[in-house]
């Protein structure tokens, strides 16, 4: 019997971080460290490429299963200061 993968609509928090570099080293993929100490792959890497160090708020379908990798496809997001990620 297989493990259905999980999938729900979440309000993250959290600083963009590189996690996959093209042959060049230039950064080609993106995760979300959040606060609850989990990383998210974003899906939707490509808009979020120039936000790589930057403090995030992001509303979007978060994945995640027993043998898959949690990810987060951003529908909306909002830049926050550094001081918002300790509140």
């Amino acid at each position: 019997m297989k493990k259905k993968v999980g999938a729900s609509m979440q309000t993250l928090v959290g600083i963009v971080t590189p996690c996959a570099w093209d042959e060049r080293d230039h950064v080609s993929e993106v995760s979300l460290s959040a606060t609850d100490d989990e990383e998210y792959i974003i899906e939707n890497s490509q808009r979020f490429l120039d936000l790589v160090q930057k403090p995030i708020r992001a509303v979007g379908l978060v994945r995640s299963g027993k043998k898959v990798q949690r990810a987060i496809n951003i529908k909306k997001f909002e830049m926050l200061d550094s001081a918002s990620l300790v509140e």
